[in-house]
């Protein structure tokens, strides 16, 4: 009896999690009441959740475009006009562009609030965003700045 009721359930899990595949609808729940081998009845359910768009691929390219991704670097240029910042890339993220939004927050490392116009070439920045459609720029929405000592060489 107890080898009946297993196979129920197994059965009843495969069919629920196969129907969540086909179907339209966010959450499919199977549930199978069986026998304990004190003769009491006991139930179990589970709960199964397709992946977004139907399938993994999509799952994980959305995920990775709405990630937090972040880059460590020392400052080559500053452009005010366009709003970015090429960089000689130390970690983090594969880009040596910064897309600076009017809303991004630049601070300096002690904390005090700078305009873009503040970072200088040389100074160590630590930039947080997301990566733009091309994948070739970084869109920041946190810059911390370590302003360069004036006539030191950037360290590496």
């Amino acid at each position: 009896m107890r080898l009946a009721s297993a196979f129920f359930l197994s059965f009843a899990l495969i069919a629920a999690s196969a129907s969540a595949c086909r179907s339209s609808s966010t959450k499919s729940t199977a549930s199978a009441t069986t026998t304990s081998s004190s003769g009491q009845p006991t139930s179990s359910s589970k709960t199964a959740t397709p992946p977004a768009g139907g399938s993994p691929t999509a799952e994980a390219a959305s995920a990775a475009t709405g990630s937090t991704e972040e880059v460590t670097g020392i400052v080559g240029n500053v452009n005010t006009s366009t709003r970015t910042i090429q960089i000689d890339r130390r970690s983090g993220a594969s880009v040596t562009k910064i897309s600076v939004l009017p809303t991004t927050t630049i601070r300096s490392a002690a904390g005090a609030t700078l305009a873009l116009s503040g970072i200088r070439t040389s100074d160590r920045i630590v930039a947080r965003g997301s990566l733009n459609d091309q994948r070739d720029a970084l869109v920041a929405t946190e810059i911390t700045v370590s302003q360069a000592v004036p006539g030191t060489a950037p360290s590496g």
